[in-house]
């Protein structure tokens, strides 16, 4: 179910090998970042969403457009963190700081490919009901070993053409 339109912002991702400090093993740190906003996206010229104060729930789940690709069985020790934040809430008409409603706390699962290839990505899950336009910051990280990765995930480009999707629509 989705009445509210998530428009996916992603950042470049970063990947890092990175050494445990108890058992000296190797693993592969992988941080996706962006904006998830919904309802309207901002202006260009004032970044600022409208006010939009109509009541709709969110319930979806956003494959991160540049995700790796991971083996299943190789991700029994994965580790992952994920973090959200309020980046935006449109003003009213009267420029007063219009209402949230609610937004449950962001998670992250893996998923199948779309398209049936092998390995899963990361999929980014909201859900809640917002009775404004919304700018939400996320930031995803995974921690596991490098085998575990079936091939790299695509770099964030700019955002799509006018008519071209955008990742979540």
């Amino acid at each position: 179910m989705i009445e509210a339109a998530v428009h996916l912002a992603a950042q470049p991702r970063l990947d890092t090998l990175v050494t445990e400090w108890r058992s000296e093993t190797q693993r592969l740190r992988t941080d996706y970042a962006g904006t998830a906003w919904l309802g309207d996206r901002p202006a260009d010229d004032t970044g600022l969403a409208g006010p939009d104060y109509t009541r709709r729930g969110v319930d979806v789940q956003l494959f991160l457009p540049d995700t790796h690709w991971y083996a299943v069985d190789a991700l029994d020790d994965v580790e992952i963190q994920v973090t959200g934040g309020l980046v935006q809430v449109a003003a009213t008409a009267r420029q007063t700081q219009g209402l949230v409603g609610a937004l449950a706390a962001p998670t992250v699962d893996f998923f199948e490919h779309p398209d049936g290839e092998p390995g899963v990505g990361i999929c980014l899950s909201l859900r809640g009901e917002i009775w404004s336009n919304l700018g939400l910051s996320y930031r995803v990280s995974v921690l596991c070993r490098p085998d575990a990765v079936l091939r790299s995930g695509g770099r964030v480009d700019d955002e799509p053409a006018d008519d071209e999707p955008a990742a979540g629509d």
